[in-house]
């Protein structure tokens, strides 16, 4: 068996030296794009995917004809490896080249931004089912519907991504194609949501595990489903869990404005005010630093990297706030993918320092730096662009504490309750509504795995 590995081994080195060799005479022999074609090619089929990737930009844009086969290949094993981002900054003329299914992914996420969701949908649907990013593309199409309020389209599309995305895992469980499917199943609840049917809302996202890393952020959604249904203990419930020390690292401010405002549907004002004030006392001075910082730095996508890379190695961050919102960017999939493909991008770094030195060779170590650069700006900049809308959440969380302030102040006005009065009845288990299937357990203060998320308040309203 060891035998067997070594000789995989060399068999697998020898064609990897000779696909350099290959590249390297291109270089040396060819001129133009036909140069860049065949260094393309021999570099992807080396391994060498962050070397061949300004050429691959490149040649896109400079090539006036469609893509062939060989390119096309070469393409999407390259986009396997290193991500769709770097070629999401390429002007749509170009893109629109390529029969590449992985381009007209990223061409339908612009048309998506753009609001072009007719075209985005026109893509989407020329993706074959056999493709390997097929099961995400139905993941868009369904949040493309979703908005459009296409409801019926959106949970046949949701519902076809869960099934491929199953039907995948059974050969390669990645992370990836797990949170695919999860939000797929998340999607399909949120059109329930969408066409207001509470109850179904309900039983849809029971169907997602609590083992998923999508699960946390959920709650906020069951809380809202709640709310609506004007089953307030459940709603306060749901949010309560966020307080597990397991949840440090979500923020979403909204939680805190949702939980004021059930508050105020029960006219317990003093807790509404509590909740208020608390949130102001936390949350106003580092806000405005935050501002602040957004305001200097800008488009400065190295600051935001580098202020990531100090928070990773020391904890170390401006204010309390931003370290809890790089605990949040810290677990987001993309940040998780771009740093995995510069790690990869600096692996390959060292391979090919290990190569004889030529003039091929420096060129190719360019190419990468110039690689590993540009996704390092992508980072600083998605980073940047997760801390922009941290910060709009908390603008818009604020807007809605200031309408709950005014709302206790005009209760008070009217003399409709008193915030003196400390012995009133706090709960029964009587105002707990539940089914067959829920039981009823003292909460004494500790938050355990398998009870996060299934809490009831026992308010008594008192309007």
């Amino acid at each position: 068996m060891l035998h067997k590995v070594l000789s995989l081994y060399f068999l697998f080195s020898l064609s990897a030296w000779a696909s350099w060799g290959d590249a390297q005479r291109a270089f040396e022999q060819r001129s133009g794009n036909k140069r860049a074609r065949a260094l393309i090619n021999e570099l992807v089929a080396s391994g060498f995917y962050f070397s061949a990737m300004p050429l691959m930009k490149e040649y896109l844009i400079s090539e006036n004809s469609d893509l062939d086969r060989s390119i096309e290949t070469s393409l999407s094993r390259m986009i396997s490896v290193v991500g769709v981002k770097q070629f999401e900054t390429l002007p749509e003329r170009y893109l629109r080249r390529s029969n590449s299914a992985n381009i007209k992914y990223v061409l339908a996420k612009k048309y998506l931004r753009d609001q072009k969701f007719n075209q985005a949908v026109a893509l989407l649907k020329q993706i074959r089912r056999n493709h390997p990013i097929f099961p995400y593309s139905q993941n868009m199409m369904g949040a493309i519907f979703s908005i459009q309020k296409q409801y019926a389209n959106a949970s046949v599309a949701f519902n076809e991504c869960i099934r491929v995305s199953n039907a995948r895992m059974k050969n390669n469980s990645s992370r990836r194609l797990i949170l695919n499917r999860d939000y797929c199943v998340v999607g399909l609840a949120r059109n329930k949501f969408g066409e207001k049917d509470y109850q179904d809302t309900d039983l849809l996202y029971l169907d997602l595990p609590k083992s998923s890393s999508v699960w946390p952020e959920i709650l906020f959604e069951e809380g809202w489903n709640s709310y609506y249904q004007k089953n307030y203990n459940r709603s306060l419930g749901k949010l309560v869990s966020y307080k597990a020390p397991v949840f440090e690292h979500v923020f979403n401010p909204e939680i805190e404005v949702l939980n004021a405002l059930t508050y105020l549907k029960l006219c317990l004002f003093q807790d509404a005010k509590q909740i208020s004030n608390q949130f102001y006392d936390r949350y106003m001075g580092d806000a405005r630093k935050l501002r602040n910082y957004l305001r200097r730095y800008k488009s400065n996508t190295n600051y935001y990297f580098d202020l990531m890379v100090r928070y990773e190695q020391s904890q170390a961050s401006p204010t309390p706030l931003m370290k809890t919102l790089f605990k949040s960017v810290a677990r987001e999939e993309v940040y998780r993918d771009i740093k995995a493909q510069i790690r990869a991008a600096a692996n390959e770094y060292r391979r090919i320092k290990r190569k004889p030195n030529s003039r091929f060779k420096r060129l190719v170590v360019v190419n990468l730096q110039e690689a590993i650069q540009s996704q390092k700006r992508i980072l600083g900049a998605f980073i940047r662009a997760k801390l922009v809308s941290h910060y709009a959440q908390l603008y818009r969380a604020f807007e809605g504490m200031s309408y709950i302030k005014l709302e206790v102040l005009a209760q008070k006005k009217a003399k409709l309750y008193s915030f003196d009065d400390k012995n009133r009845s706090r709960g029964d288990v009587k105002y707990i509504q539940r089914n067959e299937k829920q039981y009823f357990w003292d909460f004494n203060g500790e938050f355990w795995a398998d009870e996060l998320g299934d809490y009831v308040f026992a308010l008594k309203s008192e309007c």
